[in-house]
């Protein structure tokens, strides 16, 4: 069994978890798979989305954490995000104050999203000792086609928009804030807390759906080279990226080098991979909304994953990395 927090490995989430698939239906037109964070149902004449997540690496500002990578997972699959179920596990002592809070920031994070909430649980447990929110989110995907890690191709290009470790940043910033603060200042920590405006990859989603890419995937645990390999992992390609090509902001390098963490295994929600043949008019479209991507590297027949360093420096990746926020958060 893995060792470290956070979701369990590729090799044995397929060895455990996968094989247990229940009754095949078919009206089921995606199922569970590395790399694949929604399923796809054929149902009424149309095709949903459905997805389900939970926030357990932060213990503040949960309600704006959890629609957001439900949201990311929905337009990933190429679903426009309709609503969410909220469920609520919260510790003994947890006062109405705290709950409203965070029903509070789902609400107006909702609101920006055009989410609905429409139904959930809310429940005291001395199984937890922080509160736990888990939202299972549901979109509508209009025509047939969506994309999907299974159409992904020897020679696809890997398109990322804005940045790595963007929820790792925001995360770390305000975790670990008075740690932080005599190394990065006060300016410079104020807007590592404020990535959390990033996290939402709808947008940029939205634009890329357009060129019907191969497939789109959010950088969330792993970070990008996590993402990367969960993606070619299911057709068994392999990948080489290119370091130098990568955007880092500086205040996730700041933090990365405090803590002695690589901010492409960093958790990311808020960086989007979009793998399709063509870079240049995805790429064109998003710039000319403002959103920034970068082509940063492309998809091998050959099974060799690495990454090309700044310094040269070839570094094979052999599987899916755990996600560097762990070492930090599980201390």
């Amino acid at each position: 069994m893995d060792k470290h927090l956070g979701k369990i490995s590729p090799a044995t989430l397929q060895k455990i978890v996968l094989p247990y698939s229940g009754k095949a239906r078919q009206e089921v037109v995606s199922g569970a798979s590395v790399g694949r964070d929604c399923g796809i149902i054929h149902l009424f004449g149309g095709l949903i989305s459905l997805t389900s997540d939970p926030i357990t690496g932060v213990s503040s500002d949960l309600g704006f954490f959890a629609p957001q990578v439900v949201a990311n997972d929905l337009i990933c699959s190429g679903a426009d995000p309709l609503g969410i179920l909220v469920s609520l596990i919260l510790p003994p002592h947890t006062k109405e104050g705290e709950i409203e809070k965070i029903m509070q920031d789902i609400n107006r994070t909702c609101l920006a999203l055009n989410l609905s909430v429409i139904g959930g649980h809310t429940e005291i447990s001395d199984a937890v000792n922080r509160p736990i929110v888990h939202c299972t989110g549901l979109g509508k995907i209009e025509g047939e086609f969506f994309p999907d890690p299974q159409r992904v191709e020897a020679g696809d290009v890997i398109i990322m928009t804005k940045g790595a470790g963007i929820e790792g940043t925001a995360i770390l910033a305000r975790e670990k804030e008075v740690e932080l603060r005599p190394a990065l200042g006060e300016q410079l920590l104020v807007q590592a807390q404020n990535f959390v405006n990033l996290l939402s990859v709808v947008p940029e989603g939205k634009i890329a759906l357009r060129f019907n890419p191969h497939c789109l995937h959010d950088a969330t645990e792993g970070g990008v080279l996590g993402a990367v390999w969960e993606v070619c992992e299911v057709n068994h390609l392999g990948f080489t990226l290119e370091e130098s090509r990568i955007k880092v902001y500086s205040p996730t390098k700041q933090i990365a080098r405090f803590f002695g963490l690589d901010p492409l295994r960093l958790i990311s929600s808020g960086t989007l991979l979009i793998f399709s043949p063509d870079a240049q008019p995805i790429i064109q479209s998003l710039e000319e909304t403002g959103i920034p991507a970068y082509l940063i590297g492309r998809v091998r027949k050959e099974k060799t994953r690495e990454v090309i360093r700044l310094g040269g420096e070839i570094q094979e990746i052999t599987e899916c990395p755990p996600d560097e926020l762990w070492r930090v958060m599980g201390d």
